[in-house]
């Protein structure tokens, strides 16, 4: 039987130069799969503009790219042009199955494949196979930090449940804390934070949730703008006593909170995102 180590080995030299937290996250789902008897491996990790070119044209004959001729026979398995593709910046991997022996690639997608999709996933891979135009079954790729997964974070943190770092990652703990959230909410429970959740979410936090002592994240550092301190998304003692002043100053109540009048005052109806 294929050693796990082999399966790495095999997997580095096809991964190149990944990101960091993606090449960790394929050393433990490679791990995992194995645990469970199924054998995977990396077939593509970072791409060139060229590579990428080279792919895009299968399928496509009279593809050109920089006035060099890169298309060739075959079937269409990728719709990103050189530039559009989460390969070039390491964050995407391709993974097949091979056999126990390690001797034959298996590209069936079956309940192994799906499998392996699934502790992907629970490792905070986003799947091709769950896109809802052309689906990639091959492929998975880290999510790209972004502020509104950062915003999400913030109105989750502050409504008591656990989303893990504020960074800006979909990842797992965001995810759960997204479920739990739904389930409180009697919305479906599938870790999405689509039109409904997120529209929830915001009557959840606005315009009434208390943003005081202890807070974290972009909300604070908005706060923070609007009262004049520094920055650093951290509501501190110096940050509650320039929300104090405000108050004082615009004649609200003094308690050093921003709740829904403070808000508005400071913000008009803006939602906090």
């Amino acid at each position: 039987m294929i050693s796990v180590e082999t399966l790495k080995q095999r997997s580095r030299n096809k991964m190149g130069n990944v990101q960091t937290i993606v090449k960790e996250s394929v050393w433990k789902m490679i791990e995992q799969a194995y645990k469970d008897g199924i054998f995977v491996q990396i077939s593509s990790g970072h791409r060139t503009y060229e590579e990428q070119a080279h792919l895009y044209g299968q399928g496509r004959p009279d593809y050109y790219w920089n006035g060099k001729r890169y298309g060739h026979s075959g079937n269409i398995v990728t719709y990103a042009k050189p530039g559009k593709s989460n390969h070039h910046s390491g964050r995407a991997v391709d993974f097949f199955l091979v056999s126990s022996d390690g001797k034959k690639a298996l590209w069936t997608v079956n309940q192994d494949w799906r499998h392996v999709a699934g502790i992907a996933k629970s490792l905070g891979f986003q799947w091709g196979g769950d896109w809802s135009s052309f689906k990639d079954y091959a492929h998975l790729e880290w999510p790209e930090k972004s502020q509104d997964v950062r915003d999400l974070q913030t109105k989750l943190q502050i409504l008591g449940y656990e989303p893990g770092p504020i960074d800006g990652i979909f990842g797992p703990r965001t995810k759960q804390a997204v479920e739990a959230f739904q389930h409180m909410e009697g919305l479906e429970v599938d870790g999405s934070a689509g039109p409904l959740t997120t529209n929830r979410l915001n009557a959840r936090t606005y315009p009434g949730y208390p943003i005081h002592f202890g807070a974290k994240g972009s909300v604070v550092q908005r706060i923070q703008g609007a009262v004049g301190t520094k920055d650093d998304g951290h509501f501190g003692p110096l940050t509650e006593a320039a929300v104090c002043a405000f108050q004082q100053q615009h004649r609200l109540e003094v308690d050093g909170v921003v709740g829904p009048n403070t808000w508005r005052k400071m913000f008009g109806n803006q939602h906090p995102s």
